[in-house]
């Protein structure tokens, strides 16, 4: 792993997600919470609800970050990660964190952007010649787009793509170059620019910067983001087999309320044979937390600048007001600059900067929702004074 020069926050980042568990279940929280402007009191009864999730049985393991004024005041995890070898839930442990890969991706293309190397309503087919002669659903016809698709479409996901996967081609052994010119064979659920549809708009948006920079995305993202923010833990795979051990599974519930692992972790050693935008990633909490706060920084944290403050000020904005929609370029906005999104297997970030905080939630879990996001929610609310959004 490479070092780079980082603030204070990155060491302390750093030095917690080397913690043991045990010792973040007692930790005071005073000296940290209170660097932070959070409420200690909040915090003690966060550790409570939490540890309650887990003896209820509603989580496996979970982390809860939250970091406010520049400091993290609050990371903990309880539970396990693998239950089965009786293995705790650790601060550094891996997740697969799904469609929070799709913010990232984004800031990726808007540092091209920033370059000039495309404009956000370009045609796509600009460099991607398969998404040229694209057709819509109209009344079960295939008609004509009357307008292309453009790279503030797909990070808008009003493309009118969606997740069918009919006819799309995800084999084992299937570039991104060919999904995509599988997935631009069918046809789309909606002209450009015309709805909103969660799909596999910001898989496309990958395809995209690998065709502009003429590298695989995995490389692209690790020299315009994960370099750069010190984000050693975040890949499309893990490259070190040692590393396997810190993954928390992912865990489904049967009748009877007891945990199932859902998938093998060992799968997680295998390179992709493509690099999929909108729900590749595997992170840890402390490196997602370096992101949410280079974003939270308008760009920059410590030596590294990612992007201009008028660019995330842009992507903090709501682009689909002439649909009567509410999203931002890659998650969800709300008031004040309010950004969010969350994972497939429960994990969740928000990022607030009228309260200069951010927060950074771990759960792996499938096919059932437990209220445990909620109750971090509730109690991060209370922790840093802010009304819950």
């Amino acid at each position: 792993m490479s070092k780079h020069p980082i603030t204070s926050l990155l060491v302390l980042l750093v030095s917690l997600a080397a913690v043991p568990a045990l010792l973040a279940q007692t930790r005071s929280h005073d000296k940290a919470a209170k660097a932070a402007g959070l409420n200690v009191d909040a915090l003690k009864a966060m550790d409570a609800a939490m540890q309650k999730q887990i003896d209820d049985k509603q989580v496996a393991g979970v982390i809860g970050l939250i970091g406010c004024k520049g400091k993290v005041g609050y990371f903990e995890a309880f539970g396990h990660r693998n239950i089965k070898a009786d293995k705790p839930m650790t601060q550094d442990a891996l997740f697969r964190i799904y469609s929070m890969t799709k913010p990232m991706v984004a800031v990726t293309a808007m540092s091209l952007w920033e370059e000039g190397k495309f404009k956000l309503d370009d045609p796509i087919s600009n460099y991607c010649p398969e998404w040229k002669n694209v057709t819509v659903n109209d009344g079960g016809k295939k008609v004509p787009v009357n307008t292309p698709i453009t790279a503030r479409h797909l990070m808008t996901h009003s493309s009118g793509l969606s997740y069918n996967k009919t006819n799309v081609d995800l084999g084992p052994t299937t570039s991104l170059k060919t999904f995509s010119e599988s997935l631009a064979r069918q046809p789309l659920k909606f002209q450009p620019g015309t709805g909103y549809q969660y799909g596999y708009s910001i898989d496309i948006l990958g395809r995209y910067i690998e065709a502009i920079e003429g590298k695989p995305l995995d490389v692209v993202m690790r020299e315009r983001l994960f370099d750069m923010l010190g984000m050693d833990d975040t890949e499309f795979w893990i490259r070190k087999s040692e590393d396997l051990d810190r993954v928390a599974l992912v865990y489904i519930k049967d009748k009877q309320n007891n945990f199932h692992a859902w998938n093998k972790s060992a799968e997680l050693l295998e390179k992709p044979s493509r690099m999929m935008g909108g729900q590749g990633l595997v992170s840890t909490t402390a490196d997602y937390a370096k992101f949410c706060q280079m974003f939270l920084n308008k760009g920059k944290l410590g030596e590294a600048s990612i992007l201009k403050a008028s660019t995330v000020e842009l992507m903090s904005q709501n682009h689909l007001k002439s649909i009567g929609k509410v999203y931002g370029l890659g998650r969800t906005v709300k008031k004040d600059g309010f950004y969010s999104w969350g994972g497939a297997a429960g994990t969740g970030f928000w990022i607030d900067p009228a309260t200069d905080s951010f927060a950074v939630f771990m759960i792996q879990r499938w096919g059932y929702k437990p209220p445990t996001y909620n109750v971090f929610k509730k109690f991060t609310a209370q922790a840093i004074d802010f009304e819950d959004k």
